[in-house]
């Protein structure tokens, strides 16, 4: 009875607890700020991250990026990495295009890791992406990858701007942990 009692009571705050805790932004820091709309925004409009938020180790938020090409181009935006329920580090992009394109704009971007070890990769700076195509007219387009690969799944969430684009790409991203108090 004592065993079968304990059972029980596993199996209730294996249920009743969370996955993992939910991270929150530090208000007196304006891009976790960003950051924390971002996650709303894209667990409001692109519904099949959240399998990403409850399954991922961690992720990269980058709330802002710009982008423009006439033939060649370029992209820059800042972020923040989050390992579960903390915030780990902060982080940059730049990229930089080459191929048929044509537009400017802005996106927010996440980098969700799987594991561990593809969370370390991305801190090392080990991480890059090459070659894209797609489309952006107003605020509407989301593009990412369909699953994990390599422990990695990027999705983005078009803000505005028009763009076409079948480019050749080097994408390069930067990480610095936060300092300890």
């Amino acid at each position: 009875m004592k065993r079968l009692l304990m059972a029980l009571m596993a199996s209730w705050l294996t249920i009743s607890l969370p996955a993992h805790a939910d991270w929150s932004a530090n208000p007196d820091d304006k891009v976790q700020v960003k950051a924390e709309q971002a996650i709303a925004a894209f667990r409001e409009r692109v519904p099949r991250t959240e399998m990403y938020f409850d399954q991922a180790y961690g992720f990269a938020v980058f709330p802002s990026i710009t982008r423009v090409g006439f033939g060649f181009g370029g992209a820059y935006g800042k972020g923040i990495v989050i390992e579960g329920s903390a915030t780990a580090g902060t982080t940059k992009y730049w990229q930089f295009t080459s191929g048929i394109q044509a537009g400017a704009r802005n996106f927010g971007m996440i980098v969700f890791f799987k594991d561990k070890a593809a969370l370390e990769n991305y801190q090392e700076s080990k991480t890059q992406f090459m070659g894209q195509a797609g489309i952006a007219l107003g605020t509407l387009g989301a593009a990412g990858t369909p699953a994990y690969n390599d422990g990695v799944a990027v999705v983005t969430l078009t803000r505005f701007g028009v763009m076409g684009e079948f480019t050749i790409s080097g994408a390069r991203f930067s990480y610095k942990p936060i300092e300890a108090e």
